[in-house]
C-alpha cells in the first residue's frame, strides 16, 4: 500500500479593510470605557455596539465573539501599559516612598487590565495568543534591566516574579487575607533579592 503525503495548504490571512480596522478600534475603545463603569459580566454585546456606534454582529464578524473581543481588549490594555512603563521609569522604582503596589494598581489602565485578567483566567480563556513575549512582559524586562543593570536570564526571572506576584496578589490577595502592608513588604523583599542578584552579576557594585 502506497501512502501519499499531501502538503498542507497554506491559507493566507484575510486582508483587513480600513473600515474593519476602524470598527475594531471603536469597539475596543468602547469596551475599555465600559470596563471603567461595569463589571465584565455586565457588559453586553448591545452595550458595546451602542457605545461604539457599530452593529452587534460586528463582534462575531471581527472577533469571533465577545470573548475574542475581550481578549483583544486585554492586548490593547497591555500595549497602553507598555507605553507607560517605557515612558516613565519611575513606575518600576520600588524604593520610592509610599505603597508601590497601590501606586501601580491606581493607574487606570492597570486596574482595568487586572479586572479583565481575572475574568479571562476565571473562564480559562487566554488573550489573543500572539507569538513571542507580550509587549508588556518585554517592557517590564527592559525596566528591570535598566534599573538594576541586569542581563541575561536574571532579567526574565525577575520580570516573571514581579508580574506573577502583582497579578496573583491583585486576583487572590483578598481571598488569601493579604493586607496591603503585607503585599508591599513582600514586593520590597523581592526588590532586595533583585538588588543582590545585580551585585552578583557585577562584582564590586553597591547593594
Amino acid at each position: 500500500m502506497t501512502v501519499v503525503a499531501h502538503e498542507e495548504e497554506v491559507v493566507a490571512p484575510k486582508r483587513r479593510l480600513p473600515i474593519q480596522i476602524a470598527n475594531e478600534t471603536k469597539m475596543i475603545d468602547a469596551t475599555i470605557e465600559l470596563l471603567g463603569v461595569h463589571e465584565v459580566d455586565a457588559i453586553t454585546s448591545r452595550m458595546i455596539a451602542d457605545a461604539s456606534g457599530t452593529a452587534t454582529n460586528y463582534i462575531s464578524r471581527y472577533f469571533d465573539g465577545r470573548d475574542g473581543l475581550l481578549a483583544a481588549v486585554a492586548d490593547e490594555l497591555g500595549v497602553r501599559i507598555t507605553a507607560l512603563v517605557r515612558g516613565d521609569k519611575s513606575i518600576m522604582h520600588f524604593d520610592q516612598p509610599g505603597n508601590h503596589l497601590a501606586r501601580i494598581t491606581a493607574i487606570p489602565e492597570v486596574s482595568l487590565w487586572f479586572k479583565l485578567y481575572r475574568y479571562l483566567t476565571g473562564r480559562n480563556l487566554p488573550t489573543s495568543g500572539k507569538s513571542g513575549k507580550p509587549p508588556l512582559v518585554k517592557a517590564v524586562e527592559e525596566s528591570i534591566s535598566y534599573m538594576f543593570g541586569l542581563e541575561g536570564v536574571d532579567v526574565s526571572v525577575c520580570a516573571n516574579i514581579f508580574l506573577t506576584y502583582t497579578m496573583g496578589n491583585e486576583a487572590f490577595g483578598e481571598f488569601l487575607g493579604t493586607t496591603d502592608d503585607e503585599a508591599e513588604a513582600a514586593l520590597l523583599a523581592m526588590y532586595n533579592v533583585v538588588r543582590l542578584l545585580a551585585v552578583e552579576d557585577r562584582p564590586g557594585a553597591e547593594v
